[in-house]
Order: structure tokens, then C-alpha cells, then sequence
């Protein structure tokens, strides 16, 4: 929203400007939209991954959902999130399947995704990264010949894994993200593989279990999803609150209250 100030005005005076100036607002509208519920903003997602979606006290937040949220916002529409799993977004399936206008679920924009969704311009990106637990002596991938490492199903660290980790490495692929710190955890596993921020909040939160060893610059660029055929409408809107979003300072205000 813009933000307006005036000299020895009347508070009651002020309220009143900028309910007239938020009226006549030249952000984007949301009202026209193809959307599955009118005047909702319906997003799919793959929680928990923090600190980009995940729950908290019943309510689904993050970086992610906050910015989805943001954007909603300036198109003036409600949010509504349904976590509905990785490859169902990836696949396209849930948005042709109605269960959603958009994904958000840190998305890499990779070119065999985009033969089944249409990705959003960019808003984050991020690299792989090396998590171990603290007593399992690993300090690189290559220390893991003869052990086992957590991925998640259909994403680019379980790519990564497979093409880099040691030939005789066990790679174990979780659909849900949250199994990959459980198996961690539980002594199932010795290492995840992953996006650095959800294995960088993990260690963080978790300094005497577990450590960030490695990284492995990938340069990901992260995008929302929508289908591939009727959604070009809330493609534009939602790049082009994104873009507003980046330049009033919104973006950077969601950004640094999550990292």
C-alpha cells in the first residue's frame, strides 16, 4: 500500500484521504481473474519446509506464503493455501485439477518442469547444500560411500544426489519434506541433501544434532506455478504485483523478516 503524509492534518481528515487514495489505487485487480473460488487466491503447497512454508498454530506461513499473501493482498483477494504435496505441483496435475490458481513451494524453474507449468519471473534463488548429523564424522559428499542420504522425491537435490554422490551411496527419497530431518534425527540416515535454506534452518535450530557441511552453487531460481493453458491472466497479475511488490520495498521487508 502507499504511504501518505500530510502536514498538520487532522487524524480523522487522514483516515479519510487514505481510504479515498486506497480506492483509487493503480495496483493490479484481482475481481477479473479465472480463479477457482472467486475472490480467493487459492495456493497450493509442500509443507513443512521451513522457513519458506510450513505451519504455524494452525496457520500456513513462511517466506513462500507471506509473499503469496503479499501479493494477494494487492490484487485484493483473500488467501487460501492447500498443502497438497511436491509432485502433484511439479506435475501440474493439482492446478489442472482445480485445487489451486498457483503453487508456491520453492520451485526450482527448471526447463523438463516447464513442459508441464508456466512459471512466474523468478523471486528467490538458492543453492544445494550438505546436512549431517555431528556424530557421523562426514564433512564432504564424497565421505559418503557405504552411507545413506536423505533426499526429496522430484526435486533438484535428489538429482544432484544422484549425480554426484559416491556410486555406492544410498540415496533414500522422501515425498514429504519433513522426513528427510526425521530420518536424520531418528539415526536412519547420516546426511540430507538439499536446498540450502530449509538445511541452514534445520542446523540452525539444531546446532548440537546437526551441521551444514557443504554447498553447492546451483544458482536455482525458484517460481511460481500455475498450468499451462488458462491461467496466462493470473500469471500477469501475480508478475506483475511481484514486480510492485519489489519496488515499493515489500519484497525486501518479507525477505529480511525471514532471513
Amino acid at each position: 500500500m502507499k504511504r501518505f503524509s500530510y502536514w498538520l492534518a487532522a487524524l480523522i481528515a487522514v483516515a479519510l484521504i487514505a481510504t479515498a487514495c486506497g480506492d483509487d489505487d493503480d495496483g493490479a485487480d484481482g475481481s477479473d481473474l479465472n480463479l477457482v473460488s472467486s475472490g480467493t487466491l487459492t495456493v497450493c503447497t509442500d509443507s513443512p519446509y521451513p522457513p519458506m512454508e510450513f505451519e504455524l498454530d494452525g496457520e500456513f506461513t513462511g517466506f513462500d506464503i507471506e509473499l503469496m499473501r503479499a501479493i494477494a493482498e494487492d490484487l485484493g483477494l483473500e488467501l487460501a493455501v492447500n498443502n497438497i504435496g511436491f509432485d502433484p505441483i511439479t506435475s501440474g496435475i493439482a492446478m489442472e485439477s482445480d485445487e489451486c490458481d498457483i503453487a508456491a513451494a520453492s520451485i526450482t524453474i527448471t526447463d523438463e518442469r516447464e513442459e508441464n507449468i508456466d512459471f512466474s519471473d523468478p523471486y528467490f534463488t538458492a543453492d544445494q547444500s550438505l546436512l549431517v548429523s555431528t556424530d557421523s564424522g562426514v564433512t564432504d559428499l564424497a565421505g559418503f560411500s557405504g552411507r545413506s542420504l536423505a533426499v526429496q522425491s522430484a526435486t533438484t537435490g535428489e538429482a544432484y544426489a544422484q549425480a554426484n554422490a559416491p556410486s555406492d551411496a544410498t540415496i533414500i527419497s522422501f515425498d514429504n519434506p519433513g522426513d528427510v530431518f526425521l530420518a536424520l534425527a531418528a539415526g536412519e540416515v547420516d546426511g540430507v541433501l538439499q536446498d540450502i535454506v530449509p538445511n541452514a534452518e534445520y542446523a540452525l535450530n539444531n546446532p548440537d544434532d546437526a551441521e551444514l557441511v557443504e554447498t553447492y552453487p546451483t544458482d536455482e531460481s525458484y517460481g511460481f506455478a500455475v498450468k499451462e493453458e488458462g491461467a496466462e491472466d493470473v500469471l500477469e497479475a501475480v508478475n506483475n504485483s511481484l514486480q510492485k511488490l519489489r519496488d515499493d520495498g515489500t519484497y525486501d521487508d518479507i525477505y529480511d523478516d525471514w532471513f
